[in-house]
């Protein structure tokens, strides 16, 4: 249940019980809270003096002007105040009476009434009901005793102010842990997302450099122990540069992401594969030889051309066998001289092709000759 459905007194487990514990802790009985009860037309007769006089001295204090604020807010301040001096001679003193106090403590805590301030009006309101009780009370042994329940039932009353204080402190220091739990919780996921992010490549969500030096450290310190094999095949977009001049960073963005698609479409799912760089890509594969990587690697090449026949991508491969010790950066290297080389084979004539571009070249070679021993024979001496 929502604090919002239930009373005050039931927020704050005040039972008739304890209200009861309460009075006999401050020794105040039935028969004097009766007593006090039958000054009520005395009071009542004089509870415009009694308010008047009390706010007259209350608005001396410049924090109280400052709370106050206005004519109108010090009207409503004194039509409670005089509810409030009523009640005190009205009874019964019972969980609607206790109910009521600690309304008043929730209010004067809202409105930012210090304790200070309300203990010094408490003790303003005391003097003045001490000096009406003085003034129209004859017997000065029954003046003394109501005046001792009044003080007793004030003191009743300020504490159920003060509980009320308390419990919406607990309550502000509860909001707060909660809220700050909540936020180191929000803070801790963030700082997670971050370390991810540390390590993946924000365009293809592959793992970045960082990653891939962990991950291919790792996966070498496996094979060793394991006495395996590990692979490692180096991707590498052909004249990336032209794909940007000519269509714009946005196809060459494209085309990035279209390879990492593709590369975790061919590759296994133990497969690690990342981004080098630019327009290099990795992929790591544990527990595979040399010829499963190479075929790898062709069919990553075929998947790309098939989709871009316009383009091309080179790839390299190097086996780790585990017999012999070695670091990421040096398998890495040997990937990358691995598909510097294919890339060069790609770029290079075949043997035909250069047969006939030398036939071409000899042939234009004579024909410029001819030309030339023509236009030289046609000249007059």
């Amino acid at each position: 249940m929502r604090s919002i459905d239930k009373t005050l007194l039931e927020q704050m487990h005040i039972s008739d019980v304890e209200i009861e514990r309460r009075k006999e802790i401050l020794r105040l009985s039935d028969d004097d809270l009766t007593d006090l009860a039958n000054l009520h037309p005395l009071i009542n007769r004089h509870i415009d003096t009694i308010v008047e006089e009390f706010y007259a001295r209350q608005t001396e204090i410049d924090e109280i002007n400052l709370l106050i604020g206005d004519s109108e807010t010090l009207q409503r301040l004194r039509s409670a105040q005089r509810q409030y001096v009523l009640d005190i001679f009205a009874g019964p003193y019972d969980a609607g009476y206790v109910n009521s106090r600690l309304r008043i403590g929730l209010v004067h805590k809202r409105i930012g009434v210090e304790p200070k301030l309300f203990l010094a009006a408490m003790c303003t309101l005391k003097e003045i009901l001490f000096r009406i009780l003085d003034e129209n009370l004859e017997a000065a042994d029954e003046t003394q005793r109501f005046k001792s329940i009044l003080d007793k039932l004030l003191h009743f009353d300020i504490t159920l102010v003060f509980d009320t204080y308390i419990d919406t402190l607990l309550n502000e220091v509860h909001i707060a842990r909660s809220r700050m739990e909540q936020y180191a919780r929000n803070l801790e996921e963030k700082t997670k997302e971050l370390a991810a992010y540390a390590e993946k490549d924000a365009l293809t969500g592959l793992y970045n450099q960082r990653g891939m030096a962990a991950a291919l450290h790792r996966e070498i310190l496996l094979t060793e122990r394991r006495q395996s094999r590990l692979c490692v095949i180096y991707c590498d977009i052909d004249d990336f540069k032209k794909i940007n001049d000519n269509y714009g960073h946005h196809k060459g963005d494209e085309v990035l992401v279209a390879v990492a698609g593709l590369l975790h479409d061919c590759m296994r799912q133990s497969d690690i594969c990342c981004r080098a760089g630019g327009d290099e890509f990795c992929c790591i594969l544990p527990d595979c030889d040399e010829r499963g990587a190479s075929m790898m690697s062709h069919r990553v090449e075929n998947a790309f051309t098939s989709r871009y026949p316009d383009f091309s991508l080179s790839t390299g491969v190097a086996e780790f066998n585990g017999q012999h010790s070695t670091t990421a950066g040096e398998l890495v290297r040997a990937a990358d001289e691995m598909m510097y080389r294919n890339k060069q084979q790609r770029k290079q004539p075949s043997s035909l092709d250069q047969a006939d571009a030398d036939t071409a070249e000899s042939d234009t070679d004579a024909n410029t000759a001819a030309a030339e021993a023509h236009q030289s024979s046609s000249q007059p001496d």
